[in-house]
């Protein structure tokens, strides 16, 4: 069951004070015309008598009758066609008497053992709990009704606005001190544009850069083909055109990979994987790169990790991050992959640390955003091994971040939680 909300107690406790103000205020106009047989108060009761039978019923009627506590000798009944009592107090001599059509088609009778004002007129004293009534509930509704529209009309305004590409619209703001769960949305809303600003601007950047990517080689395999042109015989530049488009194609399955996991992330199959034994299979083929610079690639893990996950985006993530390794730690050192299961949070934790010259503490975030490279590294890959293993990793619900260990290198920190 949903507990009650702010804004529920609001409209709770406005409604309960209309009707219990309008409650007292009619109860103390007729306690202060309780003045014997012609008075507003007897006029009163058989006003509201008259309007329950008419609208509701004998039983609604009835019910009124029974919490009427009359002073003196005033009693007020009502009787059907055949004279039979079926509400209030017998009226032996009435001294007031109306036909009553109730809501069921019945025709009562009803009697009251006091008379009315002179031949029965009806004084203003009558109407007054009903005018009170109707304009203490006019003003409350109106009040309502602005509280509730005017925080309303202002999303909807925001919303078209963003709709619009104005993605600095900000609703909460406007709402001042108000505090409830409008309020909440209006924040909700505001988080929405700013992210739907960040979206847009990302894409922007990620298509700036790509098409400087792209750009690059296809510059340089121009200018081969119009050498190749001129002379022929120059067997350089079919291999330059060879090596420029197998970076395109690595560039285009790159992008392809970070597209899939951003655009349709539930699209990705999923099976049950012991990663243990996929960083393993990682960590040997590593080692063979890491040979050729006189390093080598050790795994410190646990016996076995078993998850439903995609084991084709991990072994890129895992990849992706084991060669940056190797690639940025220096001759004759070592890469230690080490693997540990957190058994109160049942998420495995994985330590990537190099012995390069690590990261700029200012780029230890950036490093994780499509075609991040520091200057020393223009030329090194396209910038899109981390960013590909960061979405692959917030995907299956982990973190992933990086910093520089105290002595030398740089350690990336994967941690997965165990998937049903």
């Amino acid at each position: 069951m949903m507990k009650p909300s702010r804004l529920f107690w609001k409209l709770f406790l406005a409604f309960w004070l209309a009707t219990s103000l309008t409650f007292l205020v009619g109860v103390g106009i007729l306690v202060l015309g309780n003045h014997g047989p012609g008075d507003p108060h007897l006029e009163a009761i058989l006003a509201s008598e008259e309007q329950l039978l008419r609208q509701f019923g004998v039983e609604s009627g009835a019910q009124l009758l029974a919490v009427w506590r009359h002073p003196g000798d005033e009693t007020i009944g009502v009787y059907d066609s055949a004279g039979q009592l079926l509400a209030g107090s017998p009226v032996l001599r009435p001294a007031f008497e109306r036909t009553v059509i109730s809501k069921d088609g019945l025709t009562l009778s009803l009697r009251s053992s006091q008379p009315l004002g002179k031949e029965g007129e009806q004084g203003p004293g009558r109407s007054i709990p009903l005018i009170i009534g109707t304009v203490m509930s006019a003003l409350f509704s109106g009040y309502m009704a602005y509280y509730l529209a005017w925080p309303l009309a202002y999303l909807r305004r925001a919303m078209s606005d963003v709709a619009k590409g104005r993605f600095e619209t900000r609703v909460k703001p406007m709402m001042g001190r108000r505090r409830d769960e409008i309020v909440d949305l209006a924040a909700d809303c505001d988080r929405m544009a700013n992210q739907l600003k960040l979206l847009v601007e990302a894409q922007q950047h990620l298509l700036h850069d790509i098409s400087h990517e792209l750009r690059s080689p296809l510059t340089r395999m121009q200018a081969a083909i119009g050498l190749l042109q001129q002379e022929p015989a120059r067997q350089e530049m079919v291999e330059r055109i060879q090596r420029e488009s197998v970076r395109m194609d690595a560039l285009i399955e790159a992008l392809l990979t970070l597209a899939r996991i951003q655009g349709r992330p539930e699209s990705i199959d999923r099976e049950p994987l012991d990663i243990i034994e996929l960083l393993a299979v990682i960590v040997e083929d590593a080692q063979f790169e890491a040979g050729m610079k006189g390093c080598r690639v050790s795994l410190q893990a646990c016996p076995v990790f078993v998850s439903r996950v995609s084991g084709e985006l991990l072994y890129r993530c895992f990849e992706n991050v084991i060669r940056n390794a190797v690639r940025h730690t220096k001759p004759m050192t070592a890469v230690v992959v080490s693997a540990e299961v957190n058994l109160e949070a049942d998420c495995l934790t994985v330590r990537i640390t190099d012995q390069g010259a690590g990261v700029e503490n200012e780029r230890l975030l950036s490093i994780f955003h499509p075609f991040e490279r520091g200057l020393s590294e223009a030329s090194a890959g396209f910038g899109l091994g981390l960013a590909i293993a960061s979405r692959a990793v917030e995907m299956h619900g982990g973190t992933i971040v990086a910093r520089n260990e105290p002595s030398a290198g740089l350690t990336v920190e994967i941690s997965l939680p165990r998937q049903a």
